[in-house]
């Protein structure tokens, strides 16, 4: 699909296509950084058993982009799975929102609003309800 504005051509696939394809790609990288870190040495407060591991939630993901972008700084391995797998759920969202702005750019205004509906409730159930369930968890 292409769209004429302002006397240029938009290629809507190729510009959705690129998103999915370069976040795939470097989510994955990401991923395999994290799993050759996590082999090649031993991180510090590594539980001993199996039973360790599920007692303290070892491994379990941080909600604080601070902790996050610390464990980055330190070369954390388990930061850097982290990371790679936060880009790889952001991936389709980033394509959602950048559908939106395409829509825009054509003046189609039934498709923005579908779109940015579709993108609302992506976002709520990321970042309201999932905390949610997850307070009420504990």
């Amino acid at each position: 699909m292409t769209t004429e504005d302002s006397g240029r051509t938009i290629d809507m696939n190729g510009i959705l296509s690129d998103i999915l394809k370069y976040g795939v790609v470097v989510s994955t990288a990401l991923v395999a950084l994290g799993m050759v870190l996590t082999f090649a040495y031993t991180p510090t407060g590594f539980p001993d058993s199996l039973q360790q591991i599920i007692s303290t939630n070892y491994g379990m993901p941080t909600t604080s982009p601070v902790d996050l972008f610390t464990g980055l700084g330190a070369a954390s391995p388990s930061s850097v799975l982290q990371l790679g797998l936060i880009l790889l759920l952001a991936t389709p969202v980033a394509r959602v929102a950048a559908s939106a702005v395409i829509f825009m750019l054509e003046h189609d205004k039934k498709y923005v609003l579908i779109t940015l509906f579709v993108l609302s409730v992506l976002l709520v159930s990321t970042f309201v309800i999932g905390p949610l369930e997850a307070a009420v968890a504990r």
